[in-house]
């Protein structure tokens, strides 16, 4: 088992090699590496954030390979394993915020994680724009489905369980446009990891549309809405999000984790905007589930 969990973080810091390397083409600017132990256990992980440049506002693709005599008790009842399991967890997380309100806000994350005999695989990649242009959205939803034919994934079930999973609950509004998200993958180890190293690949083809757009004009007005929109995903983050909650609960380190919040965001009391307006299109119209491929 250590040789498969070599093997799996190997592939990971790999992936997260391959994704900043695209984003240092596209920012014009390199990360800040940040790396760091694992204080209650063994291993740790590669934070690398970008706070400026030419895309982004800011950023962050992590790493992480960590292991710990005991689960804590939080992450054993959400688990569905014994307190005190040994475990092993190693994965890639992204969130970029751009500094363009055209350009979208995107989350990808690839995961390995063990308790015990128990194993699985989980992951996803999730779309939140502000200024969505409906082809574009089109095209990232169908790169997906081809991307799960030719892995013999069901592209179907994964984008209606981020539909699902992506929510809003307190405000029954979807955080963005959806994408894929799948847990609790527990095929073949070579086989599961083939698929979540390969979606960590992918990322550079589905976002370089997105990042094109980080010289398009943008009004003041479409800036705070940006910010308005970003403080909806700060709230999801915050409330709902497994991987943060695992992480706090874990004892994992606290500035890695949270470096998935957008550096700015406002909330707006009672916000409503004008009808008929693109930010009236984006609640309406993009923010329920559709079938965009």
């Amino acid at each position: 088992m250590r040789a498969f969990r070599d093997q799996a973080a190997e592939r990971f810091r790999s992936v997260q090699d391959r994704i900043c390397a695209f984003v240092d083409s596209e920012n014009g600017t390199t990360f800040r590496e940040d790396s760091w132990n694992y204080d209650k256990g063994e291993g740790g992980g590669r934070t690398r954030i970008y706070e400026s440049g030419q895309l982004l506002e800011k950023g962050g693709v992590n790493f992480s390979a960590i292991w710990g005599s005991s689960l804590p008790s939080a992450a054993a009842a959400g688990f569905a394993v014994p307190e005190k399991t040994p475990f092993f967890a190693t994965g890639v997380s992204l969130v970029l915020h751009p500094r363009n309100p055209h350009a979208p806000t995107v989350h990808l994350n690839i995961r390995y994680f063990e308790a015990g005999d128990v194993y699985w695989f989980g992951g996803g990649v999730d779309l939140t724009p502000y200024y969505p242009e409906e082809s574009m959205v089109v095209d990232f939803h169908r790169t997906l489905k081809k991307f799960c034919g030719d892995m013999h994934r069901d592209y179907g079930a994964y984008k209606r369980a981020c539909d699902e999973y992506f929510l809003i609950k307190h405000r029954q509004e979807a955080r963005g446009v959806g994408g894929l998200f799948f847990d609790h993958l527990r095929g073949p180890r070579e086989e599961e990891l083939a698929f979540v190293e390969a979606l960590g690949l992918l990322f550079p083809d589905l976002y370089r549309p997105f990042a094109a757009l980080k010289n398009k004009p943008f009004t003041d007005a479409q800036r705070q809405f940006q910010l308005h929109r970003r403080s909806r995903y700060a709230e999801f983050n915050l409330v709902y999000d497994r991987g943060t909650l695992f992480g706090l609960q874990s004892g994992g380190r606290s500035e890695s984790i949270l470096m998935s919040l957008p550096p700015l965001c406002r909330w707006v009391y009672d916000f409503t905007p004008e009808p008929g307006s693109p930010e009236a299109r984006l609640t309406d119209y993009f923010l329920r589930p559709r079938e965009w491929a």
